[in-house]
């Protein structure tokens, strides 16, 4: 790549090694302001919301008496000032928040850490336990994190089949659209033609599959479904976390943060679409035959609907590196959301209804519990759980009914209608997850308040449950003396 057209890359330094440069700010508050703003980059790299970035980076100051410090995160931007007064210069620090792969487990563990310095965790400490944090390994390899990707899809398959071969066939088509989207990110490709170029490979994938059922020898797997396929892979490219969190953004007020990842979501589902739209009509110009149904899949049974929406959402925080109790959680909340989901499109309300009861039930059920004992990054649970709920087909068809196909023509308004009602479900799952931590959130605060029941409370119980038992048996001696 052209020295003068790549991407500009910061190198991470610890705090280790920028004081033995001297370029770590000498007294306790600038260490204070360093440290919160490298925490809120790891946040906010992790897909954070602005609002819950903040308010760790709030915990953190005030932990170390610098309750007046004025914090703000502004799209890509962390700053964080504070004025010491009695004539001393402000102490003011920008950060640019690093483009990374999300990592949940380094998040469970910045949340640890926070939770110790407000019980009294001194700087230097908890600038040595950053460093480490962020030089730790993950919890499990990057190979194994990647074949989560293909999970993705073979979890949408059981939304709708539990065929065997259409289940390999799912995750083998899934993980190779992720790694190839994967390599053309690492070759500095700007991200709307990523997305252009893995809606191509959609397409083929989908061509290939016609082809395959086309096959008299290969009858004996059955009829394999491209739509299916197809659909399975779109949910890899698909912008529906980012969505989640720019309207939890503009709820919480942040309007340029919001309006920044919005924008982004915008231009990932744009080049999708591109992609999707024009590898269609390539290969009807060159008679290359891609057969996808104008009808939308029937779900299959609830138990199979269950396990797969759990499989999605598990197989998308293993590939952000989540650790055993997130992936718990997850599988926890996921399986409510779902339910409810199911009870509410069961009674007639309709699928925009649905698809904003179960993430509101789910979003405040992590808001109030999970984080209240295992520290575990909410925003993490709350992004996977919305994954199962993308409208994945929905956009699909659309974009099907707005180019045509080899089994139905082209519908530009009835397109518009489908994509119209994609963007309704979008909106009202975001909405939903937005809601439910909004309306928790009160409650978490207040239980946040409350002391923890850990080892040394436990043993302090006993402790004290002996020496009145002692005390009891003292006053029963003396009643006998007397």
């Amino acid at each position: 790549m052209n020295e003068d057209t790549g991407p500009i890359e910061i190198p991470h330094a610890s705090m280790r090694e920028l004081r033995q440069r001297g370029e770590l700010p000498s007294t306790k508050e600038g260490l204070a302001i360093e440290l919160t703003l490298r925490v809120g980059d790891l946040l906010a790299s992790a897909g954070a919301g602005a609002k819950d970035t903040v308010v760790t980076m709030r915990r953190i100051c005030q932990s170390y008496g610098l309750s007046r410090a004025q914090l703000d995160v502004t799209s890509n931007v962390i700053m964080g000032s504070y004025y010491p007064g009695e004539g001393m210069g402000p102490i003011t620090s920008l950060r640019t928040v690093s483009p990374m792969v999300p990592n949940l487990s380094k998040v469970y563990a910045v949340n640890d850490m926070v939770q110790k310095i407000v019980e009294g965790m001194g700087i230097g400490q908890a600038a040595r336990r950053f460093d480490a944090i962020k030089n730790d390994r993950t919890p499990y390899p990057p190979w194994l994190a990647a074949l989560a990707t293909g999970g993705i899809s073979l979890g949408v398959q059981l939304l709708y089949t539990i065929s065997p071969v259409m289940l390999v066939l799912a995750f083998i088509t899934g993980y190779a659209v992720n790694r190839f989207v994967h390599l053309l990110e690492r070759t500095g490709l700007p991200i709307f033609f990523q997305q252009v170029f893995g809606g191509w490979l959609i397409v083929a994938f989908a061509a290939g599959v016609t082809w395959l059922n086309t096959q008299p020898k290969l009858d004996v797997f059955g009829y394999l479904s491209p739509t299916v396929i197809a659909v399975g892979c779109v949910f890899q490219l698909v912008a529906g976390a980012q969505f989640v969190a720019g309207i939890q953004d503009a709820i919480d007020s942040f309007f340029v943060t919001a309006a920044a990842r919005v924008l982004q979501v915008v231009m990932l589902t744009a080049g999708l679409v591109i992609g999707l739209v024009s590898g269609l009509d390539m290969a009807r110009r060159f008679g290359i035959d891609v057969y996808i149904s104008s009808t939308a899949p029937v779900f299959g049974n609830v138990v199979a609907q269950l396990i797969g929406a759990t499989v999605i959402a598990i197989s998308w925080a293993a590939s952000c590196f989540a650790n055993r109790r997130t992936l718990f959680v997850t599988a926890f909340v996921t399986l409510i959301g779902w339910g409810v989901y199911l009870v509410v499109l069961n009674l007639g309300l309709g699928p925009v209804m649905a698809n904003f009861a179960g993430p509101t039930v789910a979003a405040a059920l992590v808001t109030i519990i999970v984080r209240r004992l295992w520290q575990i990054p909410a925003f993490g649970v709350i992004k996977a759980m919305g994954i199962p709920f993308v409208p994945g087909f929905t956009l699909y068809l659309g974009l099907l009914q707005l180019v045509g196909s080899t089994s139905a023509q082209a519908s530009p308004s009835l397109g518009g209608a489908t994509l119209g009602q994609a963007a309704a479900v979008a909106l009202a799952i975001a909405a939903g997850a937005s809601l439910g931590v909004f309306v928790a959130r009160p409650a978490n605060e207040r239980l946040m308040s409350l002391p923890r029941l850990g080892r040394e409370d436990v043993s302090l119980g006993k402790r004290v449950r002996r020496t009145a038992g002692s005390l009891r048996h003292l006053r029963r001696s003396g009643r006998r003396e007397g």
